[in-house]
């Protein structure tokens, strides 16, 4: 029953872009994050958005924009609550439109959760970006 879970942040790119100095609230208004595996929150907030990965099967974050002319890159993945990776850093691709995948841990404890924050930047249509980040969860399944 294990797959690929991939889960996509969209970002309202001009409207975050144009904040100076955002609150986390103000962060998380203008994001939205989505999987491929009926991931959901049960009160609506970012914080609480639960995907459900598998043991063994890798996953990979994207990010998108709502905006012509930005992209949106993911910088790293960083555990907060015991790493179901082999290390509670992972990196991404790099670039505009870099990506993270991560393997979750062959022997990991069904339904573990994992808090864990997701570092990205925002590119202009230049070469400027700002950076900014999200907390949402992540739990194992067999």
């Amino acid at each position: 029953m294990g797959k690929k879970v991939t889960i996509t942040l969209t970002v309202q790119t001009s409207g975050l872009y144009g904040m100076s100095s955002p609150t986390q609230s103000q962060i998380d208004s203008q994001c939205s994050i989505a999987d491929d595996n009926s991931g959901s929150s049960s009160n609506g907030t970012l914080e609480d958005f639960l995907s459900n990965v598998y043991n063994d099967y890798d996953v990979k974050w994207i990010g998108a924009s709502n905006d012509n002319g930005f992209t949106v890159a993911i910088d790293n993945i960083v555990s907060k609550s015991g790493s179901i990776f082999d290390s509670t850093t992972l990196n991404g691709s790099g670039g505009r439109s870099g990506n993270v995948t991560g393997k979750v841990k062959k022997n990991t404890p069904n339904l573990q959760i994992d808090t864990y924050t997701i570092n990205f930047s925002v590119f202009d249509s230049g070469n400027a970006s700002k950076s900014f980040s999200i907390d949402p969860k992540l739990q194992s399944n067999p």
